[in-house]
């Protein structure tokens, strides 16, 4: 496994949350991430394909054919990737890295897949400016993510459990579209799945565009 570390950038929570990632979502996973998982994934095309903050590798059951790159700030969630990507025979290169910096050249992927990760990238729109430079003119990103409702009530509950949720990790009142539109992006599909906070979302980086360069 590579590595690529923003220097300063606290990575220890994720370590030790590594241990207890897939217990704590299992229930989620079994009801309903897991069949979102593939749906994502029936829909992605491509032969070089980034799977950004893989975690411990819960999207690696669905990969197809292509060669597919994992990265992930967490060495520990790295750890737990690669044994499930070793128990289910599939091929994917992991490096450790943020997302805020990834260690790839401009315009060479042709997908992107997100799931669940930009609830927790320190400067969102950053990540997001990353992605779209790594990634082809014309070619897409394919998120599922959970963000701020869109009702009133629900978004001023999120607001104010945000604070404590964020502790651990991710935030929970996340604008992530306008973070997707601010870092480049045109949405061209976004689907509400459970309420409007789990949603999902694919992105374009646009052939020609005179409104954000890299």
């Amino acid at each position: 496994m590579g590595e690529y570390i923003k220097k300063g950038l606290d990575k220890k929570r994720y370590d030790k949350a590594a241990a207890r990632y897939d217990i704590f979502e299992s229930p989620m996973e079994l009801v309903f991430f897991s069949k979102w998982r593939k749906r994502l994934f029936g829909r992605i095309k491509g032969e070089y394909i980034l799977d950004v903050g893989i975690g411990t590798g819960k999207n690696i059951p669905h990969y197809g054919k292509g060669r597919f790159i994992g990265v992930d700030i967490s060495i520990k969630m790295l750890e737990k990737a690669k044994k499930r990507a070793e128990k289910l025979e599939k091929k994917v290169e992991l490096i450790q890295c943020d997302a805020e910096a990834l260690p790839f050249k401009s315009k060479v992927f042709d997908a992107v897949v997100s799931t669940y990760v930009f609830c927790s990238v320190e400067n969102p729109v950053r990540g997001i400016r990353e992605l779209y430079r790594i990634l082809k003119p014309g070619d897409r990103v394919y998120f599922l993510e959970h963000m701020r409702c869109e009702s009133e009530t629900g978004g001023v509950i999120l607001d104010a459990l945000n604070p404590l949720v964020r502790v651990f990790g991710p935030e929970i009142n996340r604008r992530t579209v306008k973070n997707i539109e601010e870092g480049g992006f045109r949405v061209v599909k976004e689907n509400w799945l459970l309420t409007s906070v789990f949603r999902f979302i694919i992105a374009e980086k646009q052939k020609f565009s005179g409104n954000f360069t890299v």
